[in-house]
Parts: C-alpha cells; structure tokens; sequence
C-alpha cells in the first residue's frame, strides 16, 4: 500500500500541475479540434480531466488534514465521509455542467425507508456517482462499498476508502471463500445509518465484454443461457451477492437500473462527443426484505428474476434516452 502511494499520489500531482500549466495550449488545440465530428468532445472532456484531477488534488490535501487534525474515531470516520460526499457530488456537477447533461429519476419512493443494500447496474466508472448523489447525500447514509482492487491506482479512492468499511476486492477470485467472507463482514456492525453496495456484474457492462465472456465460455450451456437472457447486462457474480444475502441483517434489498451513461464507457465515446446533450435515466425499485428468500438455490432464482427485470427496465429506460434536442 505505501508504495503505490508513493507512485500515485506524487503522478496524480505532478499531471495536475503540469496540465494546469499545459492548459493555454491546450484550450486551443481543444477548441480547433472541436468542429471535427471525432473529436468533438475535445474541449468539455478536457476540461473534465482537468476538474478530476483538481478534485483529486483537494481530496488528498484535505485527506492529509483531515489526518492531522482528527484524532477521535468517530470524528475521523465522519470527516472522510463527508469528504467523500463532497468528491463525488464535484465530480457529477462537473460533469453535468460540461457535457450538458440531464438526470431523470424515476421511483425516488424507492429511497425512503431504512438503509438498504444497493445493487446498481454498472456501465460505466461514472455510474458510480449515482448511488452517492442520489442516495447517500441526500438521506445521510454512510453507504459500505464492495469495489475491485485496480481502482486503488485513485489516491483518493486508496486514501479514504481504506480509512472507511469498504471492501477492495480481487476480481480474479471474487467468488472464492475468502472474498466472500470479506464481503459479508461488511455487513457484520452495520449501524442505523449505514448500508452497502455490490455491483452484481462484477465489472461495467460493454457489448465486447458480453461477446468476450460467450468466447470464453463457449462450453458452458448454463453461461450462454444467461447470456442470451440478459442482452444489456452481464449475468450476475453469485459468490459477493449471495454472501450478502445469506449475512443480511434484515435490510431492503435496493436495485437501481440506468441508461445514457454509455456515452462515458470510455475515452474515446467522451472525445467524440457520445456524451454531450445526453439524457440519463435512473429507476429505483426496493424488495422489502421479507420478500426475500433465505434458502441459497432460492436466493440465486431470485436475483436472477430481478436481473430479468434490470433488462426489461434497461431496455426500456433505453428507447428514451439520447441527445437532447434544443
């Protein structure tokens, strides 16, 4: 962990400083580069780039302070929650601004009530901001996140959610025994105001990525039913999910379906413009928890059946989503 660190936080400052420096020559090369229909999210993604890595900056002084000046447990944890608060709601505004984006929520009924274990769709690494903004924020829960290994290269993500209950998982062995226990333990002191969340698929959807797991699978009839099923998602990881279930503290389950984050998939969707003007949905539906099975083999059909719904839901979130028209 030290170093990583000590690769990490020194890189994420020096491009901060030198992208802020390159930023007059870069404007312009951005603003030339506008007109073409390729890159024509050069500018607004330029300039997003340059808003992470200031909100990175913050995070890690503020995180540094944070560090010197609380001393009491209770006070430090509440401090890196609200830093944490404070990094995701940044980079949404940023965002949203930049892009010209528009959120639409449907099923906000869903949000009321205790804390409950959130299981999103994940397409894409800014999708991630959902359940913060419009969860967590706005109704003060202290959400635990299982989240996989390779985002620690984020300073702030190693920094704070290391200091949190959070739970940084191998994808390589996310199904094995010892993976499983470390997801369920998030669950073991749950306090009033905390809930947590999986992704059920493990890793962001992408047409290649379903393509690539039927080639890899070819022999598995089990897979490629699952995979035929669910067009618009990638079948759910049982091993996290299931551990969840099985050392549920009697909590809701909160599933949350979207669409017009694939625009954000990847650089290059942000540089030619994919994103710009786009019209993201987001639906929230809860399962109280006496709806939901105790029995394992129960438990998978039953996750399965809202998986079934998570693609209808896409699908239809998808026919309205898109460019907004001016």
């Amino acid at each position: 962990m030290l170093f990583r660190r000590l690769v990490s936080i020194p890189l994420f400052l020096a491009l901060t400083i030198v992208l802020t420096a390159l930023s007059p020559l870069l404007l312009v090369i951005a603003l030339l580069a506008t007109p073409h229909p390729r890159t024509r999210g050069a500018l607004p993604t330029l300039l997003f780039v340059l808003g992470y890595l200031w909100c990175e900056t913050i995070g890690i002084v503020t995180a540094f302070l944070i560090w010197l000046y609380y001393r009491q447990p209770a006070d430090f944890l509440t401090a890196n929650y609200r830093l944490q608060c404070w990094w995701a709601n940044a980079l949404k505004v940023i965002a949203e601004k930049l892009y010209r984006l528009k959120f639409e929520v449907t099923g906000a009924d869903a949000l009321e009530g205790s804390p409950a274990i959130l299981l999103p769709r994940h397409a894409s690494i800014a999708d991630t901001i959902i359940p913060m903004v419009y969860y967590a924020i706005p109704r003060s829960v202290r959400l635990r996140y299982v989240l996989k290994r390779e985002l620690l290269i984020d300073p702030c993500l190693d920094i704070v959610g290391n200091r949190l209950p959070n739970y940084f998982v191998d994808r390589a062995g996310q199904d094995s025994e010892s993976a499983r226990q470390g997801v369920a333990a998030l669950l073991s002191d749950l306090g009033p105001n905390e809930g947590v969340l999986i992704y059920p698929e493990g890793t962001r959807f992408s047409e290649a990525k379903h393509a690539a797991l039927g080639y890899r699978y070819a022999e598995s009839a089990e897979l490629q039913k699952q995979l035929a099923r669910w067009r618009l998602l990638l079948p759910p990881r049982l091993g996290g999910t299931l551990a969840l279930l099985k050392a549920n503290p009697q909590r809701d389950l909160l599933f949350c379906a979207h669409s017009g984050f694939e625009g954000s998939s990847h650089f290059s969707t942000l540089i030619n413009g994919s994103w710009m003007n786009a019209r993201i949905r987001i639906e929230f539906w809860r399962i109280p928890y006496p709806e939901v099975p105790t029995e394992e083999s129960a438990q998978t059909l039953f996750l399965f059946d809202q998986w079934d719904r998570m693609e209808r839901t896409v699908a239809v979130l998808q026919q309205t989503t898109g460019p907004l028209r001016k």
